[in-house]
This record gives C-alpha cells, structure tokens and sequence, in this order.
C-alpha cells in the first residue's frame, strides 16, 4: 500500500505496551438488516467530522454486525457509561438471544437503542475501508440523544496488540 512493503514491528512488547496507553470509550454497535440484528461491544469509535457530525467505529472482520452494517448501511453508536457496568458485563460475553434481558427501543431503521445507555448517535454509513483484521466505517450522524447522561466509560489496556 503506498508503494511500501508490508511493515514489521520493530519492539513489538514495547509498542504494544505505547498502543495500549490510546485511551478510547466502551460502546455497543447496534446494527439490523431485515429481520438479522445484532450488537458488538467496541472501543474503537471516535468522532471524525464536525461538518457534517460523523464518527468512525472498527469491527472486526469475523463479526456477523459487520454484515448487517453493511447491508443496513447503518449503525447506532451506545456510549455504555462508567458508574454501571452491567451493559458492559452483558454485552462482553452475551447470550444467545442477544437483547435478552436489556431494556430497549427502536431507532433508525428499527435498530436497538439500549435505554441504560450515557447516549446513542444515529449512523449512516457514507464510506468504509478495509484495514488489517477490522473494517472501517465512517458514519454521518442522523440522529442521537444523551439517556442517562453521565460520565462514559473510558478503556486504556495493557497490550495494544489485543482486546
């Protein structure tokens, strides 16, 4: 990619320990095509664009809402808070019947608002690109509200190289 070959990490322990210090937030990507729906606890979302609002979420490329993402072309973005962990909990090892037991709502295009949530932002997909193991998708902000308020909850891990 850009005329460059492939890069191998030089101090791979150490970068990994300077990669995992970028802190980042806990979320949970919602996502619905048809009658498929699906949720992915995250940490890789961040705003891109005041003009128009718009936030770029990673998913892995063996996540079944990458899928309904794309056939959606759309997301929810719930910013899980940080004094209660129980979506947190939930969504980090969930059941089969992922919605079982979390109180939601629809939003645009019938996708699940958690209603415990700090807040949630409206996606439409307007690009996306393959990167390494994840796919990047920018999402133009239709529509979002603050739930509970509150501080969000914020991640820095050990080992950038891992969740």
């Amino acid at each position: 990619m850009f005329g460059r070959e492939e890069n191998v990490v030089k101090n791979k322990k150490q970068v990994g320990k300077a990669l995992g210090r970028v802190a980042s937030g806990l979320f949970v990507v919602t996502a619905k095509c048809e009658d498929k729906e699906d949720a992915v606890l995250a940490s890789w979302v961040n705003q891109c664009s005041f003009d128009p609002p718009a936030v770029t979420i990673a998913l892995g490329t063996l996540r079944a809402a990458r899928l309904l993402v794309e056939g959606a072309g759309a997301f929810i973005v719930n910013v899980l808070p940080k004094d209660d962990t129980a979506l947190l909990k939930h969504f980090s090892r969930p059941p089969e019947d992922i919605f079982k037991g979390v109180k939601t709502r629809k939003g645009l295009e019938g996708i699940r608002i958690l209603s415990d949530a700090v807040s949630y932002l409206e996606c439409e997909v307007v690009q996306s690109m393959q990167s390494g193991d994840h796919v990047l998708y920018v999402g133009e902000i239709v529509g979002g509200k603050t739930l509970k308020g509150g501080d969000p909850y914020i991640h820095v891990r050990d080992n950038g190289f891992n969740y």
